[in-house]
């Protein structure tokens, strides 16, 4: 069974993981839902639904923000990093690098529970790994 968006905001806000981890989150006017997890409240995740997946998209910073010269050196940096990123991927929409993960639209509300909390953490571990590169 497939969970829509609306559903799922209404779960996520009155659930707190065996970890600790509350949600708030939020239909937003464009139908995505916005997403912030208590083990990480400064990165709100997006979450948007296709046909075919859930996509949670964290927006992490702009290529403004990186030091002048060190973006092909960021690149190569969040390559390495990628495989032991468990759950996520990088990526770059427009101007932003966001740190994304898809899923079936019939996962389970405690596997999304359990991927929204991973994401979030590893945001945090993300930017600890590259802040010598940021502005």
């Amino acid at each position: 069974m497939t969970i829509t968006l609306e559903e799922l905001a209404f779960r996520l806000n009155d659930h707190v993981t065996d970890e600790g981890t509350s949600f708030d989150a939020l239909l937003m006017d464009n139908g995505v839902l916005e997403v912030v997890c208590s083990n990480n409240d400064e990165f709100p995740l997006h979450l948007a639904q296709t046909d075919t997946q859930l996509l949670a998209v964290t927006p992490l910073f702009n290529v403004s923000e990186v030091i002048p010269n060190e973006v092909d050196n960021l690149n190569k940096v969040l390559l390495q990093l990628a495989p032991a990123v468990p759950l996520s991927a990088f990526g770059l929409q427009d101007d932003t690098y966001i740190l994304f993960g898809a899923m079936a639209l019939g996962t389970s509300f405690e596997i999304i529970v359990h991927e929204l909390e991973v994401q979030a953490e590893n945001t945090i571990d993300v930017l600890e790994a590259i802040q010598s590169l940021l502005a």
